[in-house]
């Protein structure tokens, strides 16, 4: 077993990149997240890029971006168990106290997590168990009063609370004021075309928010989809993120990409109606502290 480290993200992806879309919808989050390193929006400790190959043959590939959780590429069929003790050895060694929980496709992932928990004694939390979707052709939604526009900069206070109630509810963690702040100012003053935050107007105000980001070859992944509970069961949700599937299209996109969580009956079933079909199930693991 092989294992090679990189410095320079760039090097990384073209080592890795023809691997990668072999299984872009799986693998879509990594290949967003490396885009993001390698026009340098990433200001963290430096990053963890790192493959795993047998006989000059890739069997996987790792990343992380201090403070998440790190990210192990999809593969089918899976990595033997040998080669996961090696992700994992090197994780530890490398990541030290940076290595604080795990994110892979469900098929591989838990074991990872085993043989962690087996070697430290520790336990690790099962925080999301999430499903990624695909959409090649969207399902208009008819019948929705209101219309997509761009979310501009005198939406500032709102988007704030919306993304703090996002955080909340679907990524189940404490909002930051200045991360969600600066995750603003990058959605609103970013190219267009690799990123953007759209809102769901009726009657010149906001009732609901999508975004878009992390481009891969041939596809982009749509998230921070949120309606404030007052304006819920309205069908703005479905009709945002169809619309929005929709102009990324148009733009020239392959395809998209969307995560649920899978113990939200409501996004997974409105998801589908709009023409997003299933690819593969994710955990996110987080190691407990002491």
């Amino acid at each position: 077993m092989d294992i090679i480290h990189f410095q320079d993200p760039k090097e990384f992806q073209g080592h890795v990149l023809n691997k990668l879309v072999q299984h872009e919808s799986e693998n879509n989050l990594l290949l967003g997240i490396l885009a993001n390193l390698i026009t340098d929006e990433y200001k963290g400790p430096k990053p963890y890029l790192a493959v795993f190959q047998d006989a000059g043959e890739i069997r996987t590939a790792a990343l992380c971006t201090p403070p998440w959780p790190a990210l192990i590429s999809y593969e089918n069929p899976p990595p033997e168990r040998t080669v996961l003790k090696a992700i994992l050895a090197d994780m530890q060694e490398k990541l030290q106290d940076d290595f604080i929980g795990l994110t892979g496709n469900k098929r591989f992932v838990s074991c990872l997590v085993a043989d962690w928990e087996e070697e430290t004694g520790k336990q690790a939390v099962l925080a999301m168990s999430m499903q990624i979707y695909r959409l090649q052709e969207v399902t208009p939604v008819e019948g929705v009063s209101g219309s997509m526009r761009p979310a501009q900069k005198e939406d500032q206070e709102l988007l704030e609370n919306w993304f703090a109630g996002f955080h909340v509810e679907a990524l189940q963690e404490e909002p930051d004021l200045k991360r969600i702040r600066k995750l603003l100012k990058a959605y609103l003053s970013a190219d267009p075309k690799v990123r953007g935050l759209m809102t769901w107007e009726v009657e010149g105000q906001p009732v609901s928010m999508a975004g878009y980001a992390g481009p891969t070859p041939n596809g982009i992944r749509i998230g921070t989809v949120y309606t404030p509970p007052e304006q819920r069961e309205k069908g703005y949700a479905s009709a945002l993120t169809a619309r929005i599937s929709q102009h990324l299209l148009d733009l020239g996109f392959g395809f998209c990409f969307l995560f649920t969580d899978l113990l939200n009956p409501t996004s997974n079933h409105i998801y589908r109606q709009i023409g997003y079909r299933p690819v593969c199930e994710v955990d996110r693991y987080h190691f407990a502290e002491e």
